[in-house]
């Protein structure tokens, strides 16, 4: 095994959100305190600290396999510009989704076998940076369970994406419903986190997330602490095996 120090402080990240018809408040939450997520990850603390000092990121949203009205997967180009990536979240919309699974699987595998950037090439915005050049983060938005097993490919199981995540050494942060018990699983992949929303008796999880994101204040607090610890995940030196 080999360190790479030159990972440090570098980051790759991609928002993948339900994109369902569902999600409208918290794609508008989000796009809403992109700006402070930023900032709080390229600003030095009072005390100085650490800070990510080359980002990229882009947002990706994913809907249903099963549901054609709309399409399942909305792909954009990864960007290093805070208006972009608003611009982004702006594109997205929040509609259809069919049953409440969606195929969030299926989401995850492709982003793990997104192809990285040749050493020493041009960064391809299409592209993660070469595994030896940045840490990859995925933050999953979402409202509702995932479909097992996957429809594409066809009987791969969440024991397959979790093993390519991690072959990929992309980090998950997962906002998620407490009530879909079976996101504890793909928490299991390394340095992953999963923030359980609770459910208020009667509520929906749909309801849950909404309230969760719903106060300015609060949800502005939860975006800054996910910067900051996307922060400290960054200068952890990438080991490659």
């Amino acid at each position: 095994m080999s360190q790479q120090p030159k990972v440090k402080g570098i980051a790759d990240i991609v928002f993948l959100l339900d994109a369902t018809g569902s999600m409208g408040p918290c794609i508008h939450a989000v796009k809403q305190n992109i700006t402070k997520f930023v900032t709080t990850l390229t600003t030095p603390g009072p005390n100085g600290g650490a800070v990510v000092k080359d980002w990229r990121a882009k947002v990706v949203g994913y809907r249903d396999l099963d549901y054609t009205d709309c399409p399942p997967y909305v792909d954009n180009p990864f960007v290093s510009n805070i208006h972009q990536l608003e611009a982004q979240l702006s594109g997205l919309v929040a509609d259809g989704g069919g049953d409440e699974a969606e195929t969030l699987l299926e989401a995850l595998y492709k982003l793990a076998a997104m192809p990285a950037t040749a050493a020493n090439a041009d960064l391809d915005a299409n592209a993660w940076r070469p595994v030896g050049g940045a840490r990859r983060f995925v933050v999953v938005f979402t409202d509702a369970p995932f479909k097992e097993p996957l429809r594409e490919p066809r009987g791969a199981s969440i024991d397959d994406v979790i093993l390519n995540l991690m072959t990929a050494k992309i980090v998950l942060h997962i906002f998620a419903p407490k009530k879909f018990d079976r996101y504890n699983t793909l928490a299991e992949v390394d340095k992953a986190q999963w923030y359980a929303i609770a459910t208020q008796d009667g509520q929906t999880p749909q309801a849950a997330l909404a309230d969760y994101t719903s106060d300015p204040s609060r949800f502005g607090k939860i975006i800054e602490q996910l910067a900051k610890t996307i922060t400290v995940q960054s200068e952890v030196p990438l080991v490659l095996e």
